[in-house]
């Protein structure tokens, strides 16, 4: 936190007076603004668990920052090259990457419409956006599907913090993290160079990504002190003691 505090005032100190700073803070969304990844594995679970894949949890964290498409290709990529089609019921079905996408929508949409549970907003990089309002330009850059996005930042009463939200599946996003692509894209929306942006991330793609776009700096909220993983670990340590 200290060290991102530090570099955003570096670039604050470089500017002139003027209505809003020609510089920027890019955030991805999915586990970074929203606590979203035990909702989203649920729904991989329920999806492998229905198509016969296998996807533990340390590997969905693994991947975070990848399309859904992309992940399920992975996947029916590897038990087409292992199992036999009988021991595979994605691949008694013949479901491409695309259907196992749609499959894991519904049951998405089950958890939150019928079930009720939702994402919150992780706070404490929440309140560096709420923070910073008005002072520097601001932007989601998120691998998550956009109507998914929107809702879950409107549903936090966040959405109308940013200038403008960026996800992969729009056009302008040819390549996925850890392409540089819906970085450079969010950095052009906000009409701001990349070197005058940081971005925020807390996945080992998106940081990739965001240092291939050339950004003055790539903040891991992995590693802030109340981020929720770190926090649930400390309380179970606290139980063994």
């Amino acid at each position: 936190m200290d060290k991102l505090e530090r570099q955003i005032n570096k670039l604050l100190d470089t500017e002139e007076n003027g209505s809003l700073p020609n510089c920027a803070l890019v955030f991805d969304c999915d586990g970074t603004l929203l606590d979203t990844m035990p909702i989203y594995y649920e729904s991989w679970s329920r999806t492998c668990k229905e198509l016969d894949l296998e996807f533990p949890m340390e590997r969905f964290y693994s991947m975070a920052g990848k399309t859904v498409v992309d992940i399920f290709q992975i996947l029916l990529d590897e038990v087409t090259a292992t199992k036999e089609t009988s021991q595979c019921r994605a691949l008694m079905l013949g479901v491409t990457a695309k259907d196992c996408e749609n499959i894991k929508r519904e049951h998405h949409r089950v958890i939150e419409e019928e079930e009720g549970m939702y994402a919150p907003s992780i706070d404490i990089v929440v309140d560096i956006a709420r923070k910073y309002e008005g002072k520097l330009r601001l932007a989601v850059a998120s691998s998550g599907w956009r109507d998914h996005v929107l809702k879950g930042l409107e549903r936090n009463n966040i959405l109308h913090l940013f200038d403008h939200v960026v996800t992969a599946d729009e056009e302008e996003v040819a390549n996925p993290k850890p392409a540089p692509d819906i970085f450079l894209e969010a950095s052009r929306r906000l009409n701001v160079c990349p070197e005058r942006c940081i971005g925020l991330e807390d996945a080992d793609l998106g940081m990739v990504s965001i240092n291939r776009a050339n950004y003055l700096y790539a903040a891991d909220v992995r590693k802030f002190h109340a981020y929720p993983r770190n926090v649930e670990r400390r309380k179970v340590a606290s139980k063994t003691l």
